[in-house]
């Protein structure tokens, strides 16, 4: 297995490190050689506490794990501004294909959604769409499981796919234990208007991590041999 695979989202706190440890954990378990890599963390006071959380699970060095981290809780262009601190999007994708070389199954996670800015490339914002598209990456879209989602996703899927992204599939996170006409019926639409399989619904427990990988389990499987 040689893979890397992009999480990203409709919007921020919809779960993506959840899903990342997820993956991380069923690979582990696997015996793969896995490693996580999130480029930039925003709304660090000291250690980031999800570069932190995914270097115990895949037992990395936290310095490998996350290259930049900001105090501010907002997007990664706006922090370096703050801060008056680049970041450089050639380190990044160096770090990036070092990990690529160094590990089997290597899993990268974005800031916030999919068309968030990261910072200045010239005279252009450069955004984790940018960033996907320039290091080929395919990607898993996590959006919520809630209303709201059907338009969230769908466009989220459209700027993808304008961009020539592939999308492994989408996962629902934070499914409530007590779920609505909206939850029950949102698996069967986003199928419908984008064309993309929701591979998981993962509901809102207390160890969200286990639940995830255990929804997730069946997908991995399949995952390891898709070309």
């Amino acid at each position: 297995m040689n893979k890397t695979i992009f999480i990203t989202a409709t919007d921020t706190e919809v779960g993506k490190t959840t899903v990342s440890a997820a993956l991380a954990k069923l690979a582990k378990e696997s015996g793969i050689n896995v490693a996580y890599f999130k480029p930039v963390e925003t709304g660090c006071e000291n250690k980031c506490m999800d570069a932190k959380f995914l270097s115990k699970i895949t037992g990395q060095p936290y310095e490998e794990v996350v290259l930049y981290e900001f105090k501010n809780p907002v997007a990664p262009i706006v922090a370096e501004k703050e801060e008056n601190r680049k970041i450089s999007i050639e380190e990044i994708n160096n770090h990036l294909k070092k990990l690529q070389q160094k590990y089997d199954f290597l899993i990268v996670e974005g800031a916030g959604g999919v068309a968030v800015p990261i910072t200045e490339k010239g005279e252009k914002i450069y955004t984790y769409l940018d960033f996907a598209l320039e290091n080929r990456l395919e990607t898993i879209l996590v959006a919520r499981a809630s209303l709201g989602t059907l338009n969230h996703t769908y466009l989220t899927v459209e700027a993808l796919k304008r961009r020539n992204i592939k999308i492994k599939g989408i996962i629902l996170n934070k499914y409530p234990l007590r779920d609505t006409l909206s939850e029950k019926t949102n698996p069967f639409y986003i199928k419908k208007l984008t064309n993309i399989d929701v591979i998981s619904i993962c509901k809102e427990k207390p160890d969200f991590v286990e639940e995830c990988s255990k929804k997730l389990k069946e997908f991995f499987e399949i995952f390891q041999y898709m070309v």
